[in-house]
């Protein structure tokens, strides 16, 4: 990996129960020029740990994170974990997060100021039945997407497109635009 040239940032995409929710968005950021996508067939806490590894090899580049489901807490969790090696996310993609702990409480806690991530980005599907989207305590508002359910909110055509939009912008060092453009609410 730290012989890659040309590699401008490094995405990892988790999804929540399985890699497969979230394969289309690997896909599409696959084929976005200088972003190198990985993504994971291993447990949670195994994804935390390659993550703080893999953002470590690629130090001068820009780091994308993108969870579903219960990988939306994991995501959140390595926020603070990069910060370690004096690492900040560039933008972070939470597409229907749900808390898993003992207690199924159902609040998840934001990054403190100087972990956040620079950008973020909360989809909420308009029905997340069966499961129970967490709560963001102090996040940016989530976009609720119409016509979208918890498992099928990773294939909506509006959220891929401005998950791409953000790592296009955010990798070729442009502005970012506010608030992301999702057809659809």
């Amino acid at each position: 990996m730290t012989g890659d040239t040309g590699i401008k940032a490094f995405a990892a995409v988790l999804g929540g129960l399985g890699s497969p929710q979230t394969g289309d968005i690997v896909t599409a950021i696959s084929q976005v020029d200088g972003v190198r996508v990985w993504t994971p067939s291993l447990t949670f806490d195994q994804f935390r740990a390659d993550v703080n590894l893999a953002v470590r090899l690629f130090p001068a580049r820009r780091v994308v994170l993108v969870g579903h489901s219960f990988g939306a807490q994991r995501v959140l969790e390595v926020c603070n974990g990069v910060l370690f090696y004096g690492i900040r996310v560039d933008y972070l993609a939470l597409i229907d997060p749900v808390a898993y702990d003992p207690f199924w409480s159902r609040t998840l806690a934001y990054p403190q100021e100087n972990a956040a991530p620079k950008i973020c980005d909360i989809f909420r599907a308009a029905n997340s039945f069966p499961v129970l989207p967490a709560a963001i305590s102090g996040g940016p508002v989530p976009i609720v997407v119409a016509g979208t359910g918890h498992n099928s909110l990773c294939h909506s055509k509006a959220v891929i497109t401005a998950i791409v939009d953000r790592v296009i912008r955010r990798c070729a060092l442009t502005s970012m635009c506010m608030t992301p453009t999702v057809t659809g609410v």
